[in-house]
């Protein structure tokens, strides 16, 4: 396995989701994203980019595992916990992060 495949299958992984649904999202085949994560196959930049996109992650770590200052956000971990949850839920757990980073910019 490649160090690319290796970084997308602990993507898809962490976020809950199966190759057949990843695949579903950035429109490609399920044996593709095998073949990705295996290392058998090097996706064009085009799927690269759909794949940063949807994990929330840049390109530079897909490709070379270097993280960008975007990446320490931890989007990608953001959206899995958020998926499925209702508009209400989401909101509720932004109000609790918004309180949490304003007691502590208080405490400055």
């Amino acid at each position: 396995m490649n160090g690319m495949g290796e970084r997308v299958k602990s993507l898809r992984t962490q976020g809950g989701i199966t190759q057949a649904e990843l695949a579903e999202k950035i429109f490609v085949s399920e044996s593709y994203i095998a073949l990705i994560e295996s290392g058998k196959r090097n996706p064009s930049s085009e799927i690269v980019t759909k794949l940063s996109g949807f994990f929330g992650v840049s390109a530079d770590y897909l490709l070379n595992g270097d993280y960008s200052g975007d990446d320490s956000l931890r989007v990608g971990e953001w959206r899995s916990l958020a998926r499925g949850r209702s508009p209400r839920e989401i909101e509720g757990a932004l109000k609790l992060v918004r309180s949490f980073f304003d007691s502590i910019d208080d405490v400055k």
